[in-house]
């Protein structure tokens, strides 16, 4: 581990001050005490901002602060072992006994950014659009985004104007938390907007209730929101926020130099310690919920032998790529549930580093002389050191990988339509909060186009454990449940390769203030500001 890690111990979260941005320098105009441009470096392209299709970290960034749901995560409080829920456009809710009637009680008074009225009607309205296919605004595609969710609701009704429930067919007392996913997500649209835009205009104009308004966009370039005075919550104290969309590393990190932007993830291993000491601000996650892995293909032929899936597992020194291609900013991971759910067991590591137990397994399965197999993964420059870890270490034991990048939106379309046979794995980073986030990439109802279990994946065992898990309100009942399922997952049927845990290190400038690198992988753009 590097010695900034020590230096940056303690240190909040900030950003370069503010002005328009022109790539020049952002100190164009003085920031107010509270106020500026935050300008993030996004590293790859973002997809479609209606947030019932937005799907992946660098979309649910901006979504979150145009839109707000029912309920929200707090993301400001990196302390919390997990993340956990606050109020949002719901004021409180209430859960049945049974765990099937969630009643919420609304704000009053809240406008959308154009000026219509949010209230019980809006909600069922926004409810009605993905999971009501008789709905005359009905979105087959928002639907599909949002099926792990959705596929709970029985009904949803406004009870009076302020007061909205919805009744799910069985028990889950995690709904609300699996709401909160970085791939769609339950957030409100204003009706007038969409009888204005429509589905697909919408994405390019959209009017939500957050704390930042949408002002315009770049697609591939850039996307500018200012503040909502008229927010019904604490303001947000940036004036301005902006992603800007640099791809190539070594630009994005001489941009964060020249003062061109202010925010930075992602950043090149061997300058972090260089700009921490140039005074540069580093923040590490505590405890972080997503996993990097590779899924296996279940319709692979050459995958589908348990034996080269285990030997895969047992030729991957996790640990080297958690502290030296890291720097110790991740750790190595041998399981799905991540360090930032309740149910995670730090001791749980079934595939010790062992090459040579590897060769053997896959002698046993007929391929003494080696074989081929393809990794499809996707262009964001940072993840390519890991993969090509994966690489190395897999060839050292006889498997030729064949690493198959992809553009990021490119990688998503293929990622939830699921793998062809042709495909022997591909990788992601995901997870929150809740140890749930793995079923959906484990039931086997969630094979595509019904969900996002792209390796074609299926264990009933696993999802009758699932079933149990959401279904009671003990958490170490619950934790028990869970453990079980990734065991299975990953001793029986190995249908995964867990690699690492990333810290998700950001990098500012010194003058930005009151930023949070909280639980989840995006971040509440309220709270930061720019010191003059």
């Amino acid at each position: 581990m590097l010695k900034f890690l020590n230096k940056t111990a303690g240190i909040g979260l900030a950003v370069v001050a503010g002005g328009a941005l022109a790539l020049g320098a952002l100190n164009a105009k003085p920031a107010k005490a509270e106020g500026g441009t935050l300008v993030w470096s996004i590293p790859a392209a973002q997809s479609l901002y209606d947030p019932m299709q937005a799907c992946g970290w660098l979309t649910k960034n901006t979504t979150h602060m145009i839109f707000d749901g029912l309920v929200e995560l707090e993301l400001g409080k990196p302390e919390q072992p997990w993340s956990t829920l606050r109020p949002a456009l719901a004021e409180s809710w209430t859960i049945s006994d049974d765990g099937t009637v969630y009643t919420f009680n609304l704000r009053k008074g809240v406008k959308f950014h154009d000026g219509t009225p949010f209230n019980a009607d809006v909600a069922k309205w926004n409810y009605d659009r993905f999971s009501n296919p008789d709905a005359p605004h009905y979105s087959a595609a928002g639907a599909a985004f949002l099926s792990f969710y959705s596929r709970w609701i029985e009904s949803s009704r406004a009870v009076d104007e302020h007061t909205f429930e919805v009744v799910l067919n069985q028990p889950n007392y995690e709904w609300l938390q699996i709401g909160q996913s970085s791939c769609g997500q339950p957030e409100m649209i204003s009706p007038a907007a969409w009888e204005k835009y429509g589905d697909e205009d919408l994405a390019l104009n959209p009017v939500g209730t957050g704390p930042f308004k949408f002002v315009e966009r770049d697609i591939g370039v850039m996307a500018i929101l200012e503040r909502n005075e008229d927010y019904y919550g604490e303001p947000a104290k940036l004036d301005r926020m902006i992603y800007h969309q640099i791809t190539d590393q070594a630009t994005r990190m001489s941009a964060l130099r020249a003062g061109e932007i202010n925010m930075l993830t992602e950043p090149a291993w061997d300058e972090i310690e260089n700009l921490v000491d140039e005074g540069f601000q580093l923040l590490l996650q505590p405890n972080v919920p997503s996993v990097w892995y590779a899924q296996f293909n279940m319709k692979n032929p050459v995958l589908q032998d348990v034996r080269v899936r285990r030997a895969i597992n047992m030729a991957v020194d996790r640990e080297y790529v958690a502290n030296e291609i890291y720097k110790g900013t991740a750790h190595a991971e041998h399981g799905m549930l991540s360090a930032g759910t309740f149910a995670y067991d730090p001791n749980y590591k079934p595939y010790p580093y062992d090459p040579e137990g590897a060769k053997k397994l896959l002698a046993e399965a007929g391929y003494a002389d080696g074989l081929e197999i393809t990794l499809e993964t996707f262009d964001y420059g940072w993840n390519e050191a890991w993969e090509k870890a994966v690489q190395r270490d897999l060839k050292k034991v006889g498997i030729d990988v064949k690493l198959t990048k992809l553009e990021w939106m490119t990688y998503l379309g293929k990622w939830l339509n699921g793998m062809g046979p042709e495909v022997g794995m591909n990788t992601m980073g995901w997870g929150w909060s809740v140890p749930y986030w793995t079923a959906h990439a484990t039931r086997c109802d969630h094979h595509p186009p019904n969900g996002i279990n792209g390796g074609w994946y299926c264990n009933e065992k696993v999802d009758a454990l699932y079933q149990k898990a959401i279904a009671t309100k003990d958490k170490k009942v619950a934790t028990e449940y869970y453990r079980e399922a990734n065991r299975i997952i990953m001793e029986e049927d190995v249908a995964f390769l867990p690699v690492f845990s990333y810290h998700n290190p950001i990098l500012l400038a010194p003058n930005v203030k009151g930023f949070v690198n909280g639980q989840e992988n995006w971040y509440d753009f309220a709270l930061p500001y720019i010191e003059d």
